[in-house]
């Protein structure tokens, strides 16, 4: 049993003699605004909302549960005594406040007391049973006694330590399912309503038996005890777990992420901490996701964004030249007078299906367009001047799978416009309900195909240039301060387009080979390349693309290497083959990779456009960084 491990260590820090009295331990403080009352049912007790916090406190655990915990480990040496001292927040029968309240059912005992104090100060009724295999019961009796009224009967969920998919599969009733740091004795069967693991490892056997809302939380420096009452009266009993997360952080940290469960699953109020990793809680990883998320930008300016067509009736389609003209969808991001309001979607239904198409994922077509995105659709600007800056995506891929930078530059003061190339991406949605797929990827991809692919991209981003800064959207945008970057053949675009267009002042190519060599008299402007490491040491010699544009440099220049990565790692598609759990052989995580990348890219602007000294550019910021030139 997990129980084992902590009432062993109870037994030999108790055991021994104590110097001098020392204060009771206690259990963690309920965090809510409400009085918690507390009444004792058949198979366990009742935590709810009180009228008023007054009367007798109840007994952490009586003198038979005592007795019972430490006969099961084996323990004769320790008097019951030392678990029976502690007392609770919660207020043995007193008169509840309330009607038709959410119920959650706590299937471990009461080890996870502090738990169901805290969920009951919030406003839910919690009953704590010690077997999973009386939920069943613990239910059919409270919703035919006295407690009934209490209880919303279609608000119900489970949260427990040992088989609890099993537990929620079984009864219909129960709306919502946690299995913290849990157990599961076989096969679990499947199950469609929400569920939530939270632990100190991700639960990867369990996963594809749940098709519906489901996420897998693992918080950093645990152990299984950390997440109960046991852990936390050990670790103040001075016993050590292994843990290096303290147990107190641990249960203020597991309260907040079972609240916010139960309240968007039971009660219907959306949580943002459940869409995507939080800084509040930087132990908290999301190891697995149903919904796909974006990192939250770094910078502090809300960020909004918006779609832009745009028309160029100067020269037909280069893929489909029945096409007189060439149409250019472009996303145009920036920090916004606002945080509140919709979402922007990251990719419509169709662009979401043709994305997902071939990737041998077992998930809904349109699963993309629920993406958690941190920028609001539409709202109004909140700067004037800004500089520009402009990114490329990599071949078949959709402006949008370079949102999470964009956003980022935006909340640190960029308008950002990313270029979707029409033709050369899985499909892009057009005005009018018209969707342009891959026309290019018909085409053979020979040195010819990819020369024109590049000089396309620069002949697009210039007249997304002229268009954007003879817009409306011109005074947002200061045209003397205009910068390009890319990821794979996007990037490779940025050293052409500077070449072809002045106002482009600096420039930066992530990961992407240079088909188009750079020819005298070279480029004088700042230019950055950043890679995935190439070979089993860094830097090993080998680029020859960038080798050759390398010496055609004759401004500011950097080259850095990011070890652990691939080429997908640099952009939204390393983010989501994480959430996935798909396999890329990167061995830097994607929202780690993110992280250098934002750092780098905002360095790069911030000393090239806006004049601002970023030592991160002279010396690597970052472990995995390495700098080759």
């Amino acid at each position: 049993m997990k129980s084992l491990m902590v009432i062993t260590a109870l037994a030999l820090t108790l055991s021994a003699p104590a110097a001098s009295a020392a204060p009771a331990p206690a259990l963690a403080k309920p965090t809510g605004d409400r009085p918690v009352g507390t009444a004792a049912l058949a198979r366990g007790d009742l935590f709810y909302p009180a009228v008023s916090a007054s009367g007798k406190r109840k007994q952490f655990m009586t003198g038979a549960e005592a007795k019972a915990a430490l006969a099961e480990a084996g323990i004769t040496t320790i008097p019951p005594s030392a678990l029976t001292a502690v007392r609770t927040d919660a207020f043995v029968d007193a008169r509840p406040a309330g009607r038709h309240l959410p119920l959650v059912v706590l299937s471990s005992g009461a080890e996870l007391t502090s738990l169901a104090e805290d969920l009951a100060s919030h406003g839910t009724v919690v009953a704590v049973t010690g077997r999973t295999a009386d939920v069943p019961a613990v239910l059919d009796s409270l919703l035919r006694s006295k407690w009934a009224p209490l209880i919303d009967p279609s608000r119900i969920g489970l949260a427990g330590r040992a088989n609890t998919i099993d537990a929620v599969a079984a009864d219909p009733r129960v709306g919502a399912g946690l299995d913290l740091d849990g157990t599961t004795d076989g096969p679990p069967p499947a199950l469609d309503r929400p569920f939530l693991f939270l632990g100190t490892e991700a639960r990867q056997p369990d996963w594809n038996r749940l098709t519906g809302w489901k996420r897998s939380l693992v918080v950093a420096g645990t152990v299984s005890a950390s997440f109960t009452d046991l852990g936390l009266i050990g670790e103040q009993l001075g016993v050590g777990f292994g843990a290096t997360t303290p147990a107190a952080r641990v249960q203020a940290v597991t309260a907040a992420y079972v609240r916010a469960f139960f309240d968007e699953h039971l009660s219907g109020e959306p949580q943002p901490l459940l869409a995507q990793p939080s800084a509040r809680y930087p132990e908290v990883g999301f190891a697995r996701t149903s919904t796909p998320y974006l990192p939250a930008p770094t910078g502090d300016r809300p960020v909004g964004s918006t779609s832009v067509y745009l028309k160029d009736t100067s020269r037909p389609d280069p893929w489909v030249p029945s096409v007189p003209y060439r149409e250019l969808m472009v996303t145009l991001f920036y920090p916004a007078a606002a945080s509140t309001g919709p979402k922007t979607q990251y990719l419509t239904p169709a662009e979401s299906a043709a994305l997902l198409e071939g990737s041998g994922l077992d998930v809904p077509p349109d699963l993309l367009t629920t993406m958690v995105t941190n920028s609001v659709a539409d709202v109004r600007p909140g700067g004037r001047h800004l500089p520009l800056v402009v990114l490329s995506p990599g071949y078949t891929k959709p402006r949008a799978t370079l949102s999470a930078l964009a956003e980022d530059l935006a909340s640190h003061g960029y308008a950002v416009a990313v270029v979707g190339h029409t033709y050369e991406n899985s499909g892009q949605s057009m005005p009018g309900g018209r969707f342009a797929g891959c026309a290019s990827c018909e085409v053979p991809h020979d040195s010819a195909f990819w020369r024109k692919l590049v000089l396309g991209r620069a002949a697009d981003v210039s007249f997304v240039l002229d268009s954007l800064t003879r817009s409306k959207w011109g005074s947002l945008i200061d045209a003397s301060r205009i910068g390009m970057a890319g990821h794979s053949v996007g990037g490779a675009s940025s050293l052409p387009t500077m070449v072809a267009d002045a106002r482009v002042k600096a420039g930066m190519d992530i990961d992407g080979t240079t088909e188009v060599p750079l020819t005298a008299p070279g480029l004088d402007r700042p230019f950055m390349f950043v890679s995935h490491r190439l070979a089993a040491t860094a830097c090993a010699p080998g680029n020859e693309p960038w080798e050759r544009d390398w010496a055609q440099l004759t401004g500011w220049k950097r080259w850095a290497e990011v070890a652990g990565t691939q080429h997908a790692s640099f952009t939204d598609v390393g983010l989501l083959a994480d959430e996935f759990g798909i396999d890329t052989g990167a061995t830097t995580g994607g929202v780690r990779t993110q992280a250098i990348t934002r750092a780098y890219v905002n360095a790069f602007f911030d000393q090239h456009l806006r004049g601002e000294p970023r030592p991160l550019l002279d010396r690597p910021g970052f472990p995995e960084v390495s700098f080759c030139h």
